[in-house]
């Protein structure tokens, strides 16, 4: 009775099929063959935050808190935001991994996003996102960074975030850095392949689940040279040696995971799993602009439109200095939360008043939806969601609006001589549609099975471990995919995460910074 979860970040089978066609990924392969295999749709936002956070507590945003990197808090007054760190202790809900101790299961977490400072479990856990200096803030128990530490022929470094690399793709990357990035992302996958192989052969836990981050970093640098539907770029031999440089990549994902499935035995059920999907985006919307333009929000006069269509880490804090919050009622404070903010008034007449705030939010949707795009005509906000108005609870700092662009894409948060550019070349981004993959013995054969939620994962990993399922969760066991016909058993309501947090450790000024690079590397920040 154990399982290994391995999470492929921004894994699509869009790609992934044809890379199998290919002969690329013959393991890969023969987990969809020998088991089942569908599209995971991730939550509304198709973002790593709130979609691994969903993930593993089987939880909405709504009901977790976390919606995106970070989250805006208003300086006293209202003159000013402050962008701060979502990280575990912003998580309103409970993890499988304690789920799973509370019924005598351990569980092994490594380099989950928000699992900083890490949650004290029957277990181990190891942070992702986080420098590899400040990893041993990460980790959980302590010993256990001593021990990967002393593993030989084992450089725990590469289990970080390397800010003097990271800071590369901050500027771009330049003439001779590509082979050099992608190798990186092999490195640091076969590094999280190597520590969870050894867990599992040295101190086992019945859930082991790893995510292997390098295929979401990849695309969206790198989309257009292994995109199966764009240019393939055959005249060009710079183009040729960097997407066959690409496709190593994925060469050593799929031995990567034939690794995993070979040291967690043939009795485990496994699954792979992927936070959303991915696809070509070809044009920049400038939401804040947008706003600014509907009378929204005021640019500072000294204010430079954007003409490169690129934002650093030190323009993401600048931005918030851009603004001129005193003239300001709606802004959108990250490119990665498609997300407006609305400021409200707090007695000093500066902001949205309570009895005005439904209509102000019904407006401004209805104004998204129908903008046009000056150069086609066509719709640009193809979704909009008043979110504190569709008649859930919420949590946390919920972002007030989420747009969706119709190419899938994210928002510009600069400002701009126009609301809609096209990009310069094609660039990667998110869907909507993930992956899953189970094979093993409670799991289908060959079987293909229909779209099911994200937040289905966690009540899954729970039943075939047979553990009670909390009644409060809002996923469900998908059982399409499964060959047992066991009944699914509930339990109580999963309880609050605040005691799995040891301490209150605020993060440090790398970190941050590290942070932000890794938003530009993501493609948020365009």
């Amino acid at each position: 009775m154990t399982v290994l979860m391995i999470g492929l970040d921004g894994a699509t089978f869009a790609l992934l099929k044809p890379l199998i066609a290919q002969g690329l990924m013959p393991t890969l392969g023969q987990l969809i063959d020998n088991g089942v295999h569908g599209d995971l749709m991730s939550t509304r936002i198709p973002l790593t935050p709130p979609a691994w956070t969903s993930m593993i507590t089987g939880r909405s945003p709504e009901a977790h808190g976390i919606y995106d990197f970070l989250w805006p808090d208003f300086v006293a007054g209202g003159d000013g935001v402050y962008l701060k760190i979502n990280d575990f202790r912003d998580n309103r809900c409970e993890t499988v991994w304690s789920m799973a101790n509370r019924a005598g299961r351990r569980a092994t977490a490594l380099n989950f996003f928000g699992m900083t400072p890490p949650p004290a479990i029957e277990g181990h856990v190891v942070s992702g996102f986080v420098p590899w200096k400040h990893l041993r803030q990460g980790t959980h128990p302590k010993a256990l960074f001593e021990t990967i530490r002393g593993l030989p022929g084992f450089d725990y470094r590469n289990l970080g975030m390397d800010i003097s690399e990271e800071k590369k793709c901050v500027l771009g990357l330049l003439d001779g850095e590509h082979d050099g990035w992608i190798q990186l992302q092999d490195t640091r996958d076969t590094a999280w392949t190597d520590l969870a192989c050894h867990l599992m052969a040295s101190d086992r836990s019945e859930l082991t689940a790893v995510v292997l981050d390098g295929p979401d970093k990849l695309q969206h640098l790198f989309w257009r040279f292994v995109d199966p539907d764009g240019d393939p770029g055959e005249d060009d031999p710079w183009f040729q040696r960097i997407r066959s440089r690409c496709l190593d990549y994925y060469r050593q994902l799929d031995r990567n995971i034939a690794r995993l499935r070979e040291a967690a035995g043939a009795g485990t059920d496994i699954i792979l799993t992927s936070d959303h999907g991915f696809g070509p985006t070809d044009e920049i919307v400038y939401l804040n602009e947008w706003l600014a333009r509907q009378g929204y929000l005021t640019w500072r006069d000294q204010v430079k439109a954007d003409e490169s269509g690129q934002l650093t880490a030190n323009k993401m804090t600048d931005h918030l200095r851009m603004i001129d919050w005193r003239r300001t009622v709606a802004f959108c404070p990250t490119p990665s939360s498609n997300s407006i903010f609305v400021k409200r008034d707090r007695g000093n007449g500066n902001g949205v008043r309570e009895e005005d705030y439904p209509e102000f939010c019904l407006t401004l949707r209805r104004q998204l939806l129908d903008y046009r795009d000056p150069a086609n005509g066509e719709p640009v906000f193809i979704g909009v969601d008043a979110n504190r108005l569709r008649g859930v609870a919420f949590q946390g700092p919920c972002p007030d609006l989420s747009v969706r662009l119709r190419d899938g894409g994210f928002v510009s948060i600069l400002n701009s001589p126009q609301v809609v550019v096209k990009r310069p070349q094609r660039d990667g981004t998110h869907r909507p549609n993930g992956i899953f993959i189970g094979s093993g013995p409670n799991f289908k054969t060959g079987a293909a099975i229909a779209p099911f939620s994200i937040l289905d994962i966690a009540p899954l990993l729970l039943h075939l471990l047979q553990v009670a399922i909390p009644s409060d969760l809002e996923g469900t066991v998908p059982r399409p995919a499964l060959a047992i016909d066991r009944a699914v058993e509930t339990g109580l309501a999963a309880s609050a995460p605040a005691s799995e947090a040891p301490n209150d450790r605020e993060p440090t000024e790398e970190e941050r910074q590290a942070l932000m690079a890794q938003l530009r590397i993501l493609g948020y920040m365009d």
